[in-house]
């Protein structure tokens, strides 16, 4: 055997490791590779369950898994397969003690296929990492809406597009009455809806009147493609609204609002500002903007008079009006009475499209102003619309109120405190401390009203009710026109006596009335106006014997000068007035009018006799206004006459008065009869021969005592020379009225140390006034000075006051911080206005008097664009 050397073993030796020691390595690390890969797809099965749960909660909120998202599931279920099968086959290998597999060239293959596997896998962890998982792809944008002529909206369409852009606004409410275009505008808005806005869907419900809250959610369900399943829970339905919602830019239209909707148990997120998402309502009461959390309010106004007439014109082919230029008279006038109201002239065009002759349209025009339900649609269409508001209203009581509003003269401006008055005699104001009490509680009766949109607010003491409202509570107090003379509403001389038989109210007010029936038959009677009928001057005996539940009666503004007998029948009466009639004394029968609550005699100037204990015998008064009326209250003995004012302090109910003295004894026992003192709002003083001083308050007559008066009026009075105005301490802060008339020596003098509280100010006739007052005391001084006396002056009326130079006393220059109005007649030397006025909206005056004013003054001139034309009766 031939001989090996030492150093050739060593490098056969060396050339062995080279070729064996990959193959040991990879037989020392083969058990690990396998480990590896049962480590990771454990961690992608872990990120995979992740995925398809996120996956699986967009899909049931509707959304569309991401096609990257779907992919990457397949490929993880694939490579959970080969992970299985290798490690299978892994597990199936007969192996050494080593644990190496026996069959080195299938073990070495099973590994590389797990190598390959274990790099797949951990790419698919890698690129797990989605920044969205579903897309919103299911939702259309928006659905078009069916919708009407929107004629005259383009202002009000311009402004709510105008709102929607601002991402400062997140929630807009529009309110307006019944038939206005509410519905129309917002379907226009999302027929319409800006396409450079950027949002995912818009959503439009209309909502039913009595909608349940599953019915919104369900229609919510529905338009964003989600599963609705009946067992889920309200709260659960809306965690899910409120979750998909969420990740929504959406905008949310409710058509019909009538209650409050709340979003949370909805599950309609509240969009926070600044974002994309709205929420815009429509609903008829004001109420709702405020509970729905409304930043932006738009009011929708009924058409002006050319936009009620081009939707008019619009609505309905007419070519007879182009024709016919009687027709076109007559159509013209029909669409007046529809007020500007969208729904009733959409219904009138299409109601008389087929009338040709001037006989149809005329007579139309009748129908329209007495009875509009009788006109095809009006009924359906109008009416019955109008009445939901109506029926709406909270209690019996507010239907009372807002059908007060049908009893007056159609389009007329409704004084609130006649108003007042009548809800009084109603029952519906009771047992009120203080006027204020009455008078609040009026307004916040009429707010409501105002904000269910069945009255219209037109200043603070005037309303209005639009025709077409008037003309529904009219129908529906006729039971639906079943019964026309239930309540007899007519602009008319005369109303057959046969139809006062089935009236349950009658209002004949502001008409040319001059005779009555002789006894008419009314046994539902319980409300009858006459007044403004200026002809009618007797009331026949018997008239008043055939009314037993007869509550309200007003006969103020007519020529009576007597009331029959037959008015004691009237036991149930609750309301009467007489101000401004010719009545020159009042019935003993009157004693019998035990229920009466009010009675006006104001402005009876001609009233001379009541008879005595007649007013003890209204134990129930509580409202006595005898302003400019009878001035014969007794002042000494029983046999002197007249009323004693012990029967006024009798009265145990009796909580507003208004009076009238003449004496200076009336006054003095006036205002130390604490009762009377205590409730005397008005307090009227005409002739009192010897009264040369009379201070405000007057320490001479404790006028002090009357804290609520609020109205002090003097009078003829030839001997007063000074009218001061001087309390040295805040008392009579209730006082807002001060009227000086015909006191041809008198001045207006100011001693004062507190500034007054007059609302307005009223001097006429009153001849020997050349300044507006004269400042003493602390008010005097030297230099231009501007004073502040009157800080709350609302109004100034000036009249016949021959001598009047300024409305300043001097180089003392008035402020009138409140002022609003001046009235201005027959002052012929007053040619500069001397005075600080910051807040005048108009001086309403004579143009030959405005014109001979001194423009070169510089205040003077500041109020050059403030005329107003002197309306003249």
């Amino acid at each position: 055997m031939g001989y090996v050397s030492p150093s050739s073993l060593m490098d056969i030796f060396n050339l062995l490791k080279a070729c064996c020691s990959p193959s040991c390595n990879y037989i020392m690390t083969y058990d690990g590779t396998f480990s590896s890969l049962a480590s990771e797809v454990g961690q992608l099965k872990d990120k995979s369950s992740d995925v398809k749960r996120d996956v699986e909660a967009a899909t049931r909120d509707g959304m569309t898994p991401r096609s990257e998202v779907l992919g990457w599931l397949s490929s993880v279920q694939d490579m959970e397969g080969e992970a299985e099968s290798i490690e299978r086959k892994y597990n199936q290998k007969i192996k050494c003690l080593c644990s190496f597999p026996l069959n080195v060239c299938s073990a070495y293959r099973l590994r590389n296929r797990a190598e390959v596997a274990l790099a797949t896998i951990r790419e698919l962890k890698r690129s797990a990492e989605f920044t969205k998982l579903a897309d919103n792809l299911n939702l259309t944008r928006s659905i078009k809406m069916p919708t009407t002529k929107t004629i005259g909206m383009e202002k009000v369409f311009e402004e709510l597009q105008r709102h929607a852009k601002d991402d400062s606004l997140s929630v807009i409410g529009i309110h307006g009455m019944g038939g206005v275009g509410k519905t129309a505008l917002l379907r226009r808005f999302n027929n319409d809806f800006p396409s450079e806005i950027e949002v995912d869907v818009i959503i439009f419900l209309e909502l039913s009147i009595d909608y349940k809250l599953e019915e919104v959610q369900k229609s919510l369900f529905d338009r964003l493609s989600l599963t609705w399943q009946d067992e889920v829970t309200q709260r659960d339905r809306a965690t899910k609204l409120f979750r998909v919602l969420s990740k929504l830019k959406f905008i949310l239209l409710l058509d019909n609002l009538w209650e409050p909707l709340n979003y949370q148990v909805v599950g309609i997120p509240l969009p926070a500002p600044p974002s994309k998402c709205k929420i815009i309502f429509t609903t008829r009461t004001e109420d709702i903007c405020s509970h729905m959390g409304t930043e932006k309010m738009i009011k929708m106004e009924c058409l002006e008079e050319e936009a009620a007439w081009n939707l008019f014109r619009n609505s309905a082919r007419m070519d007879v009006i182009d024709t016919d230029e009687n027709i076109l008279i007559e159509a013209r006038d029909l669409v007046k009475e529809c007020g500007g109201l969208p729904a009733a002239l959409i219904v009138l065009a299409q109601a008389m499209a087929p009338k040709k002759t001037w006989e149809e349209w005329i007579h139309a025009l009748s129908i329209m102003k007495d009875t509009p339900h009788q006109l095809p649609g009006m009924t359906n269409n109008v009416l019955s619309i109008l009445k939901l508001s109506y029926d709406r209203l909270s209690s019996d009581n507010l239907r009372v109120c807002a059908s007060y509003g049908a009893l007056f003269e159609k389009g007329s401006w409704i004084y609130k405190y006649n108003i007042r008055d009548y809800w009084i005699g109603e029952g519906i104001i009771d047992n009120a401390d203080t006027i204020l009490d009455a008078t609040r509680k009026t307004q916040f009766l009429l707010g409501i009203l105002h904000a269910a949109s069945l009255t219209v607010r037109v200043d603070d003491v005037y309303f209005t009710m639009h025709p077409m409202t008037r003309a529904m509570i009219l129908w529906v107090q006729r039971e639906c026109g079943k019964k026309e003379n239930k309540w007899l509403v007519l602009n008319r001389e005369q109303v057959k006596e046969e139809n006062w038989r089935d009236a349950e109210r009658i209002s004949l007010g502001v008409n040319q009335i001059r005779e009555l029936p002789e006894a008419p038959q009314c046994p539902d009677l319980i409300f009858l106006n006459l007044e403004f009928n200026e002809l009618l001057s007797k009331i026949p005996n018997g008239f008043f014997l055939h009314m037993p539940h007869l509550k309200i009666l007003n006969l103020g503004n007519t020529s009576i000068q007597e009331l029959p007998a037959s008015i004691g029948n009237l036991v149930q009466l609750h309301y009467l007035d007489l101000s401004m009639t010719r009545i020159t004394s009042l019935p003993k029968e009157m004693a019998a009018l035990v229920n009466l609550k009010l009675l006006s005699l104001a402005f009876t100037t001609s009233l001379r006799i009541i008879p005595d204990q007649l007013f003890s015998s209204l134990r129930e008064l509580q409202w006595l206004d005898m302003c400019d009326s009878y001035t014969g209250w007794r002042e000494g003995q029983i046999w002197e006459g007249g009323v004693s004012f012990e029967e006024l302090e009798s009265l145990k109910r009796l909580r507003v008065i208004g009076i009238t003295v003449s004496t200076l004894a009336a006054l003095q026992n006036l205002c130390i009869s604490p009762r009377l003192a205590a409730f005397t709002y008005w307090l009227y003083i005409e002739g009192c021969r010897g009264l040369t001083l009379f201070d405000i308050p007057s320490k001479d007559f404790h006028v002090e005592n009357m804290l609520k008066v609020f109205c002090i009026r003097l009078h003829a009075m030839c001997e007063l020379e000074e009218v001061v105005i001087g309390n040295l301490k805040p008392i009579l802060q209730s006082l807002q009225q001060l009227r000086l008339s015909s006191l041809p020596k008198a001045k207006l003098v100011w001693r004062a140390t507190f500034p007054s509280t007059l609302f307005k100010l009223e001097i006429d006739g009153c001849g020997a006034i050349d300044r507006l007052i004269k400042l003493e005391g602390e008010a005097n001084g030297s230099g231009e000075t501007v004073i502040t006396i009157f800080p709350d002056l609302h109004t100034m009326v000036l009249r016949r006051l021959p001598e009047l130079k300024s409305l300043s006393d001097g180089e003392r220059i008035l402020n009138f911080p409140s002022l609003r109005t001046i009235k201005v007649e027959d002052c012929p030397k007053l040619t500069k206005l001397m005075l600080v006025a910051d807040g005048l909206k108009e001086i309403e005056c004579e143009r030959s008097w405005w014109e001979q004013l001194n423009w070169g003054d510089e205040r003077t001139n500041s109020f050059q664009h403030l005329y107003k034309p002197m309306y003249i009766d």
